[in-house]
């Protein structure tokens, strides 16, 4: 669902992507099918994607808003296509004056980086639109050394505006160029691909957590008795537990302060989420929340 187009030579880099993602829901071979008639340039528009997805029975989501290509620097133009499922494959493009990189990575290895200077081209893209752009750029690339880069760009948007009858690409799309050259530029793209696998570890400590919490909040205790009061505190019972917060980690107590008209020896409730003396109507209250056990 992507185009991306960069090229690199003594006058800059300039790299064009467009905005578009799609996402499939439904049978596997069935998907397929859809996939492959998209992909091949068999379908000519949303309305045709949209009609032959629901023939198939498969759920199609669209939409524009994943920026493809970014500035690392004010020197250095990058791009990436995607796809995420089990593993996370990634191609990216990285390009300066005179140079460029295409890098390929699963998850969070850089398994392929394919180096190259001088000048050239760089497309991205499903089969269709791919072999369409590779084959009208023959000629129009050879002119790009003595273009300026405003030049460039120009050329280059104009194979997005004439392919955007295509559903795999967005109405809008972002070019981006550099004039100068990055004489570090290994250690950049370096740098930008360790962002990355940062921001990924990131997400993926933020899953975790928010797994942690929603386990708490699935354990929270509506319904039950929960423990006696001995010398002024509420005793659990082994099958809970009380934490302080709802959090990745939180502090956990078998005893606690409890407030209320209680004694001991009174068995504590909890009913519809309100903790109560046991054969009473006395509510009595806790700063800590009552779970099962985890």
């Amino acid at each position: 669902m992507t185009l991306i187009i960069c090229y690199y030579g003594a006058n800059g880099a300039v790299i064009g992507g467009d905005r578009r993602q799609i996402f499939f829901r439904g049978n596997e071979e069935k998907r397929e099918i859809l996939e492959k008639k998209l992909y091949s340039g068999e379908i000519k528009s949303e309305e045709e994607l949209y009609k032959i997805a629901e023939e198939l029975g498969i759920k199609i989501i669209v939409e524009d808003n994943r920026k493809k290509v970014w500035k690392v620097n004010d020197k250095v133009v990058a791009g990436e296509v995607r796809s995420l499922g089990i593993d996370a494959k990634r191609r990216r493009v990285y390009a300066t004056k005179k140079k460029c990189v295409i890098i390929d990575i699963l998850n969070d290895t850089v398994i392929k980086e394919i180096f190259k200077e001088g000048f050239g081209l760089v497309v991205f893209g499903n089969k269709y639109l791919k072999e369409k752009v590779d084959e009208e750029l023959k000629n129009k690339a050879k002119l790009f050394p003595m273009m300026n880069i405003k030049e460039i760009e120009k050329v280059i948007s104009e194979f997005f505006e004439k392919y955007n009858w295509h559903p795999t690409l967005s109405k809008e799309y972002d070019i981006l160029s550099v004039d100068k050259e990055e004489k570090n530029f290994n250690n950049i793209v370096k740098e930008d691909i360790n962002k990355l696998f940062k921001y990924r570890e990131e997400l993926r400590q933020k899953l975790i957590d928010f797994g942690k919490v929603m386990n708490i909040v699935n354990k929270i205790v509506k319904n039950g008795e929960i423990g006696i009061v001995k010398d002024g505190k509420l005793h659990l019972y082994d099958d809970f537990i009380a934490v302080d917060s709802i959090s990745p980690n939180p502090n956990k107590y078998k005893v606690i302060d409890i407030i209320g008209d209680i004694k001991d020896g009174d068995i504590i409730i909890i009913e519809n989420g309100d903790m109560k003396i046991k054969n009473t109507n006395k509510r009595v209250h806790t700063n800590y929340i009552i779970c099962y056990k985890f």
